[in-house]
């Protein structure tokens, strides 16, 4: 296990979770900002719960609080895609730019199973619903 893997923290994951429901509750009609909002949230923490539990499932030797760290700082490229929309970056230009940054979290998320433990056969199983959150959430940036 490397040594990053072993010191973690929730702090930065919240800040990222807590700026990404921000910013894509920004862009809603005022009506349904507090949903989106809560909505946003709770995707996301489920969603590293459900990854977590997969990596878990499939021989990851790392804890479930290390992998949902991990996991909640590769959130930051859909960061700065929430601030492009929060911003108004008409969505042409936002489309290329939307999906190198998507590409950004899931190469960093998929670093992480590198070091996790997982049965290097099984990799692909566990960065198969990796990918469906990553691309769910870069879909809501975009849409937003």
């Amino acid at each position: 296990m490397t040594p990053g893997l072993r010191d973690w923290d929730l702090w930065g994951p919240l800040i990222f979770c807590l700026l990404l429901a921000v910013l894509l509750s920004i862009c809603g009609q005022p009506q349904q900002k507090d949903a989106i909002f809560s909505g946003v949230f709770a995707l996301i923490w489920i969603g590293e719960a459900i990854v977590t539990l997969q990596i878990k499932l499939l021989g990851g030797n790392i804890s479930f609080m290390q992998s949902v760290c991990i996991i909640g700082y590769t959130l930051f490229p859909l960061v700065i895609a929430a601030l492009l929309s929060a911003v108004g970056l008409p969505p042409i230009p936002r489309i290329p730019v939307y999906i190198i940054l998507v590409a950004w979290a899931m190469a960093a998320g998929v670093s992480i199973l590198g070091g996790s433990g997982v049965v290097s056969n099984r990799v692909g199983i566990a960065v198969y619903p990796l990918f469906i959150f990553y691309i769910g959430l870069g879909c809501l940036c975009f849409i937003s």
